[in-house]
C-alpha cells in the first residue's frame, strides 16, 4: 500500500498558485494593490461563478473519459485555472485586509 503525502499535495498546489502570482507580477507588477479589497470580493466571486459553470458543464459530459482528449478537458483545465486564482485573490484579500485597506 502506497502512503499518500497529503501536506505535500497541498503544497504542491499552494506552490502552482503561487507560480502563477510571480508570473503574472513580472508582466502586470502590483496592480492588485492599486483596488480596494471590495474588488477582490467580486473577483473571487466571478471566479467561483465561473467555476460553478465550467463545473456543472463538465458534469454533464457523459461518459467522462480519462485522458488528455477526452471532452471534459477544457472544463477540467477552466476549474483548475480559476481556482488557482481564487487562491491567488483570497490571499491579495487578506493582505489588503491585514494592511487595514478599506474600500
Amino acid at each position: 500500500m502506497v502512503t499518500r503525502n497529503y501536506a505535500a499535495e497541498h503544497q504542491a498546489v499552494l506552490d502552482e498558485a503561487m507560480a502563477i502570482h510571480v508570473s503574472k507580477s513580472q508582466v502586470r507588477g502590483q496592480l492588485w494593490l492599486t483596488m480596494p479589497p471590495s474588488d477582490k470580493i467580486r473577483e473571487l466571486e466571478e471566479r467561483v461563478d465561473r467555476l460553478r459553470a465550467a463545473y456543472d458543464l463538465r458534469e454533464d459530459v457523459f461518459p467522462p473519459i480519462p485522458g488528455p482528449e477526452h471532452p471534459e478537458a477544457p472544463f477540467t483545465l477552466a476549474i483548475i485555472e480559476d481556482s488557482l486564482d481564487i487562491i491567488n485573490y483570497a490571499v491579495f484579500l487578506i493582505r489588503q485586509i491585514r494592511a487595514g485597506d478599506h474600500g
